[in-house]
């Protein structure tokens, strides 16, 4: 897919991005409604910038949204934060907790801040959300002692659904971020006959120049968390032979053997939306059977995105491509699923599992990545991030389909 990157700058200038996220906090509003909820206190890193736009990169302190079910939301974060909040943040109600120079807080520590958030907003003792997939048993404690509710209710499930759907502001980001990742792949393949590390690091140096050449402006960090901050999120990974089926791991300075695969997995972030793009390369010449599965693997994706539209379910979604498979000869190796959902996080809600009954929506961003895995000698996957549209898709990763061979 060749993109105009200018053409995508001037149709992101025209959006108004306080309208953007009240739709977006709206929409969560409708829910805490039907769930008969009052208000919702998010921690989540990737759930505050959803209801704020704003995202400190290092989370040593807590950033906290505090929205009502009726009312517009509160963002509250560390005054070390009073100045980058203000920046960045999209809300008006900015509210700072802990003492940093000159700023005012209104509150010592976090819960005693919440507390006077939640007395100002009248949910004292109300029903309010919560995230379970997220906050501790602790955090869960001084969460129910802060706003004086007997239970909280958990509303992540709610929370992940609702991050799914993306408005064309976030497609626009995921536009550029998979363009910055299309020249990561390609570096990393042109490198891939080097060791691991060397094509990583070309695939990195790529997508960082092409970054501070065409879209500077623009933040290519992530989330952090109390430990540590995401400040570039332009990163690779290529694995070689055996190490290919570890799935996730550093790359190193073993160089590809022939009759072997590698796997590079590109990740790229614009202004905290990322996407990725995989494929797999063919070290000389492989095998038969692990050449039918590549073949097959191939098939498997063509057969994927030839269905894949709004109104279908993920799990005919999985059929298609893994007819492919049980076509090759290869039932006993199907995959537990066939790619993730994309966004603010490289891996999100839906996971596209055998059997699932979830149906795709236009404006879902997810992977198409159906793979093989054989422990010990390697796997055959390719992974393209793509928009889900009433009719199709819109592909947007775009290295070529075909087999690679190097």
């Amino acid at each position: 897919m060749s993109i105009n990157i200018q053409l995508i700058k001037n149709e992101l200038k025209k959006f108004d991005r306080k309208i953007l996220l009240k739709t977006k906090y709206n929409k969560v509003q409708a829910k805490m409604l039907e769930m008969d909820l009052d208000g919702l206190i998010c921690f989540k890193p990737q759930n505050t910038f959803f209801l704020s736009g704003f995202n400190p990169i290092l989370y040593s302190h807590p950033v906290v949204v505090i929205l009502p079910a009726i009312g517009s939301p509160v963002l509250l974060c560390h005054s070390l934060r009073d100045r980058h909040s203000h920046d960045e943040c999209v809300l008006d109600d900015i509210r700072l907790f802990g003492a940093w120079g000159k700023s005012k807080p209104i509150a010592n520590d976090v819960y005693t801040a919440i507390g006077i958030i939640c007395d100002d907003l009248k949910l004292k003792g109300k029903h309010i959300g919560y995230e379970g997939d997220f906050i501790s048993v602790v955090q869960y404690q001084k969460l129910r002692d802060a706003t004086n509710t007997t239970e909280l209710v958990n509303f992540s499930d709610t929370m992940n659904y609702l991050r799914m759907i993306k408005d064309e502001y976030d497609i626009n980001l995921m536009r550029l971020s998979a363009y910055l990742g299309n020249i990561g792949m390609k570096a990393a393949i042109d490198n891939i006959r080097k060791t691991e590390a060397e094509a990583s690091i070309a695939s990195d140096i790529a997508m960082r120049q092409t970054w501070v050449k065409e879209l500077g402006e623009f933040e290519v960090g992530a989330f952090g968390n109390t430990e540590g901050g995401i400040v570039n999120a332009l990163w690779t990974y290529s694995m070689s032979g055996y190490r290919v089926p570890y799935g996730c791991d550093c790359p190193k300075n073993r160089i590809p053997q022939e009759g072997e695969v590698c796997l590079p997995v590109v990740w790229s972030s614009m202004n905290s939306l990322q996407t990725e793009i995989e494929r797999t390369v063919i070290i000389g010449k492989l095998d038969e059977e692990h050449n039918r599965a590549y073949d097959a693997m191939l098939e498997a994706r063509r057969r994927a995105k030839a269905i894949c539209k709004a109104g279908v379910t993920v799990g005919s979604l999985y059929d298609a491509a893994c007819t492919a498979y049980i076509e090759a000869g290869f039932r006993d190796y199907l995959p537990g699923r066939i790619g993730h959902g994309l966004g603010v996080s490289l891996h999100e809600s839906p996971s596209l599992n055998r059997g699932s009954d979830l149906t795709l929506e236009a404006g879902m961003v997810i992977t198409i990545e159906p793979g093989l895995v054989f422990p010990g000698w390697g796997s055959v996957r390719a992974s393209d991030s793509v928009v889900v549209l009433e009719d199709g898709i819109e592909v947007l990763t775009d290295y070529p389909e075909e087999k690679i061979v190097r």
